[in-house]
């Protein structure tokens, strides 16, 4: 049973889901970094969040702390609401805090979060793993601010799977009360290549680079950073990553029809729904090409892609594209990094069957 929680993570996803578990009457444990206490500062005495948007009330927390042991005392879940870029360091905290009873619930997993923790949690010794959710893109778009945390959508849609894949029969009917925009996913692999963020961030902020660094923020990064033009390089991305979903056997559709069905949306074509879509109207460019569209987005989404492709014989050269272009204008060998492949997750040396065997048993058995 989901009673008590700990949130890893107090940035903008992370007070969300804080707030909106506890306003459902979760004890929920709020965690953030001690370098950024400052997240956390104003809630820490008075343990409250006020909500505001789909998702009303003010929320009381059971604990606000920057001790992760602390945090996760009597928690049986563990969500952890942070950037890609953090999920390496979160894995090496938990690894000598978590136990097999645990379940750990990557929200969002941005392709391949819970395959990540997986991995370092076996390399540090762990020999029976918990159960990890992952879901394809956060359960909310929001925008927090000291005590406050405004959620102008819970998404309607949102696809997630279990490692080991089977668990989502027993764990699935008590998160989708949670969360009822759920929907399961054959896998968590399947839930991972349903993250649209590597399809829709790089090109906007690549063809809008000087625009960036000129403007920054007080321009908005759908409603001004779209054109027909680069919804053109969205769709081939996104074709691109519907390829790698069908090579596996899974279902795919394109992401305007996912955005319309989240609530981020209203039409199905490529440039309406990112130009015009009511879910997409406020965001803001960054003030900096030094940001995760770049390092996460194309750094690890794109570079994962391009390496399930590599794999499953899938061509992706509008990825290998954008992520050469993303290290030119960066600076950064994303490829040399390597810091999400099929090598670096431990599952380099498989086949295509002993993934998908790795992907339902959560066991590395040869096949």
């Amino acid at each position: 049973m989901i009673k008590n929680i700990a949130i890893i993570g107090a940035g903008n996803g992370g007070k969300a889901a804080a707030a909106d578990l506890a306003l459902q009457g979760k004890n929920v444990r709020l965690f953030e970094f001690p370098e950024y206490r400052g997240n956390v500062e104003e809630i820490m005495e008075t343990r409250s969040l006020k909500a505001t948007g789909t998702v009303t009330g003010q929320a009381t927390l059971e604990l606000v702390t920057c001790n992760l042991a602390e945090a996760l005392e009597g928690a049986g879940t563990i969500m952890v609401c942070t950037q890609a870029l953090a999920h390496d360091r979160v894995a090496h905290e938990l690894a000598p805090l978590i136990r097999p009873e645990h379940l750990v619930i990557l929200n969002p997993g941005s392709t391949g979060g819970s395959l990540h923790l997986a991995h370092i949690f076996h390399e540090s010794g762990l020999k029976k793993l918990p159960t990890f959710v992952e879901t394809a893109t956060l359960t909310y778009g929001c925008r927090a601010k000291a005590a406050t945390v405004d959620i102008p959508v819970k998404v309607n849609r949102v696809l997630y799977g279990t490692l080991p894949a089977p668990d989502i029969n027993s764990i699935g009917p008590e998160l989708e009360r949670l969360y009822p925009g759920l929907r399961r996913g054959a896998s968590v692999l399947e839930a991972g290549l349903n993250n649209a963020n590597p399809v829709i961030h790089p090109p906007i902020t690549i063809l809008n680079a000087a625009r960036i660094e000129i403007e920054g923020e007080n321009m908005f990064f759908y409603r001004d950073g779209v054109s027909p033009s680069v919804a053109r390089l969205i769709r081939k991305l996104d074709e691109e990553r519907m390829a790698l979903l069908r090579a596996l056997g899974y279902p795919a559709q394109p992401d305007p029809v996912t955005c319309v069905e989240q609530g981020y949306a209203a039409s199905t074509d490529y440039y309406e729904c990112y130009r015009h879509g009511p879910g997409f109207q406020d965001f803001r460019f960054p003030n900096t090409l030094d940001n995760r569209y770049f390092h996460e987005d194309i750094g690890m989404g794109l570079v994962m892609f391009c390496s399930l492709g590599k794999l499953l014989d899938v061509p992706t050269p509008t990825c290998r594209g954008v992520v050469y272009m993303g290290e030119i204008i960066s600076g950064v060998d994303y490829f040399g990094q390597a810091t999400r492949t099929l090598e670096t997750l431990g599952l380099g040396d498989l086949s295509v069957d002993e993934l998908k065997s790795f992907l339902e048993t959560g066991e590395m058995r040869r096949v």
